[in-house]
Parts: C-alpha cells; structure tokens; sequence
C-alpha cells in the first residue's frame, strides 16, 4: 500500500476532527477520527512486502470484478501474484451506501429513529435517568437521520470499518494457513478476504434494493431491513419476538452464507501456497461460527431489537 496516501488519508481525518470539534463543521468527529485510523493502518501495512510478480500477468481490475463471479479459482490463483483490494471494498461500501440511504427515504428517518429509540427504553438495565436522556435525544436522532452530510459521515464510517474488518480477517487467514503448513503472504490473505465477500455483497444489495420498493415499507423491519431484505434463511420458521436465539441462529443458515463459505474456501486454496482444502475449509468455517456467536450473543443481550 502506498504510505503516502496513507499519510494523506490521516492528514484529512485530522483537519475533518478539527473543524468538527471547533464547530465549523457538523458533527464529524468521528469520521475524522476513522479517516485518523484508516491512515494508520495503510501507513503500518505498506511495510509489509508483496509477493514476487515476475513472469505473471495481471488481469484487469474489471476482469477481476466480473470472473470472480464465473470463475472464482482463476481470480483467485492471479491474485496470488497480484493481491489487491479497493476498487472492490469501494464499490461495496457504495452499493451499501445507496441501500441506506434508500431504506432511509423509504421507511423515513422518523420511524428508523422512533423505532430504534423505543426499543432502547425498553432494555430492563436502564434507570429512569438513562431512559430520560435517551428520549431528550430522540428529535436529535430524527434529524441526525435526515441529514445528508453526517450520513456521508456514517458511510465512511462504515468503509474504515470494513477495511479494519478485511485486515483482521486477512491476518487469521494469514494465521491459519501457517499453522496447518501452508506458505500464504498476508496480502494474498487480505485480498481473498475482500474478493470472498464482493460477489455476496454485490448479488445481496442488488435483491435488497429491489426488494425495498416492491415490499410495502410497513412489513419491513427498521433494524433487520437495514442489514437484508433477502430471505434466503430459514429464520421465518420462528418468531423474533418468542425465540430471538433461534432466529439469529437459522439466519446464519443461508444460501448467500453458503456462497461465501465457499468462495472464501476457494480463495484460500488457490491464492496461497501449498494451503489444503481442509485448511481453507477449517480457516472459513471458523470465521463463520465466530461470527455466529457474535449474533447469538447479541440476541441474547438485546432480544427486544428483534422484535
């Protein structure tokens, strides 16, 4: 990665968390803070060194973008000697950014907001005091909803976020594939933990877009909506509100999770060296199950969100 665009990146974030706190700016601190972060991180990671690429031909980004699709293992074998990543992470960071921003015209910032406040106050660990700050900050909530600048603020959120995320799954897969007697570079890892997640994301704010204006805007959920639209789980067997556990738990059970499974088995496999496929298969089904648990976890803390 280049260090001086991670220096320039850092540079940014800092004149955003200026302004911000010096209130010549709506509130993105926290953006800047990111954009602090983010350029840390490529700063760190342009001292780890990329494979050797002589003699291999890179294929084109858009051939990349377009066969990992229809030909998974040969995007993954040129990534091997090619590793690279944010065209990809831009443009699923976008596609979630434009479903968002829609769910949010369609269900409007008043009934995301209401609804996220309404289930806060119910959380049995709160006292009275809690529950009176919280409801002073509902008309807040409402118009942090409808502002289009810090919903740019929370967009880049989510990117720092997901690039932060890619880095830590790249170094487990890095991890993983050492431990079971593989060769892989952390940037053949980064790489596939990206690409893995590009084609789900892509086929999954696609329906969920569609889906968002043919549904009536009623039926759909404020929170789960936010996150699928696509029912390609086995949690309508439960009701959220009787079993929260049990649908969380169904919904890891899906076919765009299985793709991922998949995708991300093959990816390891063939842009590492000399990694098995129970290797790839170990690595993958670990990340899935700490994930799961995660979920669980969460639906146990806050079962009243799933309602």
């Amino acid at each position: 990665m280049n260090r001086i665009a991670g220096i320039v990146v850092a540079v940014i974030g800092l004149v955003i968390a200026v302004l911000s706190i010096a209130k010549i700016i709506p509130s993105l601190t926290v953006s800047g803070v990111c954009l602090i972060l983010l350029g840390g991180l490529v700063i760190g990671l342009s001292f780890i060194d990329k494979p050797d690429t002589e003699g291999s031909e890179r294929m084109s980004t858009a051939s990349t973008l377009g066969n990992i699709f229809f030909a998974p293992s040969e995007v993954f074998g040129n990534l091997r000697r090619h590793p690279r990543w944010l065209v990809a992470a831009i443009i699923m960071s976008l596609l979630s950014a434009v479903y968002l921003n829609a769910f949010m015209y369609r269900l409007t910032p008043e009934r995301v907001a209401n609804y996220a406040i309404d289930k806060t106050l119910q959380m049995s660990m709160l006292d009275d005091n809690a529950r009176a700050k919280i409801e002073q900050g509902r008309a807040n909530a409402i118009e942090q909803n409808k502002n289009p600048v810090l919903r740019t603020g929370q967009a880049v959120n989510s990117f720092v976020g997901e690039v932060f995320l890619y880095a830590f799954l790249g170094l487990v897969f890095f991890l993983f594939a050492l431990a079971m007697g593989g060769k892989m570079n952390y940037w053949q890892a980064f790489a596939v933990a990206v690409y893995a997640f590009f084609p789900v994301t892509v086929i999954r704010q696609i329906l969920n877009l569609i889906l968002l204006f043919i549904k009536d805007p009623a039926d759909i959920h404020p929170i789960l909506g936010q996150r699928s639209l696509v029912q390609d789980n086995l949690n309508f067997l439960v009701a959220p509100a009787d079993h929260p556990v049990i649908f969380v738990l169904l919904g890891w059970v899906s076919i765009l999770w299985l793709y991922w499974i998949v995708l991300n088995s093959i990816g390891l496999k063939n842009a590492g060296e000399r990694v098995s496929s129970t290797a790839a298969w170990a690595a993958t089904l670990t990340i899935w199950a700490v994930g799961l648990l995660i979920s669980l976890l969460f639906a146990m803390i806050f079962p009243s969100f799933l309602s």
